[in-house]
This record gives C-alpha cells, structure tokens and sequence, in this order.
C-alpha cells in the first residue's frame, strides 16, 4: 500500500496533537509494509511547536523556497522551507512551488491514498487532483472546526481519533467519519523511575482550562503548600494568561509560589516522571488529547471536564467533573464557582494523602491504557481497515470507468 501524505503543514511540529498523532501513524504503517511519503512545508501552529528544528533554524533561512529532506527514524519529510513559518502566513508563490512538486509526486509515487488534515484552498486543489487521477483521499478531522460540504466534495474517507468527535461531524454535517483511536509510542514516553510529586498541567491556554487551573493553584497556594503544580507551555503563554486571569480576580500574579513552568519539549518523560496526577480541564472540544493517553501509560491518574472525547478517552482511567455549559464558550474565561473548584481540590487532595485509593487509580489508569488505547492493537486494525476501504474503491472506480 503506497501512502502519501500531503499537507503544507509539516508533521514535525511538537505543538500540534494531530501532527503528533499522523506522525506515529504513518510510523506504524510503515513498519507494517506500506510504502509512505511525506510532502510538507515549515509551517507551524505556534513557534513553540519548533524544537524539532531548534538547532537548524538559523540555517534554514539560506534554503527560502527550496526542498529539504529531514529524516525522522524511518520517515522521510519532503519539506518546502517557507519564508515565514506560520501557514496562514504562506505566500502565494509558495503555495504554488509546494502543489507543483504535489503533483510530480502524484505522477512518480502514484500512491494509491493521499491524505491530509488541513482545510484550505490548496487543500481543495490536492484533493482534486488526486481524485481525478483515480486516487483515493482520506482527511484526518481531529477538531470540530470544518463545516460545509464545499471542501470535502473530493474527499472518500474521513478518520478521527474519538466516537465522540464522529458524532459530532454525524449529527452536525452529517459526515460519516470513522474512528480509528490514539497512536501514542510507548517507547516515547514510558517513564522508569517517578517522584509522583506534581499536579501536570499541558498547555496552558483558555480553551483548555486555564483559567480552571490558575483558581484552583490560588486556592491551594496557602492551604496546600506542599503540593507542587506544573505547567508545560504549548502553544500559549502562561505568565500572560496568569496576568490576565488574576488581574480578573483583583490582583495580577505573574507567578505563584506553588507553580513550576516548564518550556515546550520534545521529549516529556521527565515531566511524567515528576507527575502525581494530570489535569485536563478543556472548555472547548477537546477530541480526545493524547497527554491523557501518555499519562495513563504511566499509570498517572486523569482528572478531566466532560469536553469532547475526554471521557472516553480516560474511561475507568481518572475522575469527570461535569463542567456546567456556560463555561464552554468562547472566549473561555469565565471564572468558576467555588462549588466546582472544591470538587477537584478534594480529588487531588485525596491522590495525594490516600494511599489505598492513589494505588487503585494508579492500577486503573494502566488498566485504561492497556484495554483502550493499545498502540499495536489500534495500528494492525487501521490496516485492515485501509485495505477494505481502498479495494472498495478501486470496486467503486472500476464500476464508474465500465459505466
């Protein structure tokens, strides 16, 4: 099966959850015999997302509108060297560079899908091309935000990561999108030895629960003083949104004492390792974030909001708290009530000063991950279903060409 992957958006981005997830997807394929190409560009969701290419940088401005070849393991990134590195900052004249080679590589690959996740106008024309090449499209949809049919009229198959999103697409845009689960390497992210010591929170921006995060370190700032917060950036910056937040309440904190920040980074096992519980408190749709999956790989106990694919995706593997609807909607940064707060001190309290109970939910979170969220298990099952869907449409064309 010859796979090519075709997005100005490069897969190298360590901000980008779905870039992340396709990245380990296309691994695995690869290692289970499809042939895989990868044809990107030095766009990024946010500049935090380029550790990959911290040491290069600098270089890459000599190479301005010319092809790199990176190697990640086994996967090779076609890359077009962008002048800026965010996408909705691409030039027209790169745009047109990248969908030239797309379509050399369509004639000298001839792969028999092509995939991409972003919706754009060079996206309609990617996919255009391939299907009037008798090429099979599939879009990887991980977000609640394509509307319409305009933009998929020449896609055949839809993928997404959680039952909770496909139900979404279902009943909103009638999509028939099909899940095929998280793709988390374990061997990237098993810890060997923990302290178990800190509260993790990841990315801290206002849709993901922020402002949840910061009312909860105030209140247990004096009261808890031995429990340790940690906060990794992502794409957002926590000290502003900290500012912002506490200016709300009536006095601007740029610190707390019982928050440590630690920068974006392309290798979180020492974050994990230092993780006593993860919060995922999002207020927008959240599809099902894969730090959920790599905390329960480590038998860290999840407590998450009731947004999106978060309670599936930490099944019997943590807590729910039921965010009331109010809080999840833009811009995400209502205060919350006292009553929900105390709800989740008194988890994380109880994870840290009962033994019994953080042993079970310890046993549980690996529990989860094993039954649910097993790599080898979720990748022979794409396969799978790869070669069903695409000899039903090879069946489907050959109908259409007899016809």
């Amino acid at each position: 099966m010859k796979i090519l992957w075709a997005s100005p958006n490069t897969l190298l981005d360590t901000a980008n959850g779905a870039a992340l997830a396709v990245r380990e997807i296309l691994k695995q394929l690869q290692k289970r015999g499809c042939d895989i190409r990868i044809l990107g560009g030095t766009n990024f969701v946010n500049s935090n997302g380029t550790t990959y290419f911290k040491d290069s940088l600098p270089k890459l401005k000599d190479q301005v509108g010319k092809f790199i070849e990176l190697r990640d393991e086994n996967l090779i990134h076609t890359t077009l060297v962008t002048r800026r590195l965010q996408r909705r900052l691409m030039l027209s004249y790169e745009e047109k560079l990248w969908f030239e080679q797309y379509c050399q590589l369509l004639d000298d690959f001839n792969p028999d899908l092509v995939l991409f996740f972003d919706n754009s106008l060079i996206t309609l024309l990617t996919a255009y091309e391939a299907r009037h090449k008798g090429i099979a499209v599939g879009v990887y949809l991980a977000h609640p935000f394509n509307r319409g049919s305009r933009w998929c009229r020449d896609v055949d198959f839809m993928f997404t990561d959680s039952n909770a999103t496909r139900e979404l697409y279902r009943k909103r845009e009638n999509y028939a999108l099909i899940p095929i689960g998280k793709f988390i390497n374990p061997a990237k992210y098993r810890v060997e030895q923990s302290t178990r010591s800190n509260v993790l929170f990841i990315n801290p921006s206002l849709r993901k629960g922020a402002v949840f995060v910061i009312q909860l370190a105030l209140l247990m700032e004096k009261k808890y003083p031995n429990i340790q917060f940690e906060v990794v950036e992502s794409r957002s910056n926590w000290e502003t949104t900290l500012k912002q937040i506490t200016g709300k309440l009536g006095q601007e904190r740029t610190s707390l004492n019982n928050v440590m920040l630690t920068p974006n980074t392309s290798d979180m096992r020492p974050v994990y390792s230092r993780a006593r519980v993860l919060l995922v408190p999002s207020v927008w749709w959240d599809s099902g974030p894969r730090v959920i999956v790599e905390a329960l790989l480590n038998g860290i106990p999840v407590i998450g909001s009731s947004s999106g694919g978060i309670p599936e995706t930490i099944d019997n593997g943590g807590m729910i708290i039921d965010f009331p609807s109010e809080y999840f909607l833009p811009p995400y940064d209502k205060l919350f009530e006292a009553e929900i707060l105390q709800i989740a001190i008194g988890l994380i309290v109880q994870l840290y000063d009962d033994e019994e109970f953080y042993d079970t939910s310890v046993k549980n979170a690996y529990r989860a991950h094993e039954e649910n969220h097993n790599i080898e298990k979720n990748a022979d099952e794409l396969l799978q279903l790869l070669g069903e869907k695409l000899d039903h449409f090879e069946d489907k064309s050959a109908s259409r060409e007899y016809q």
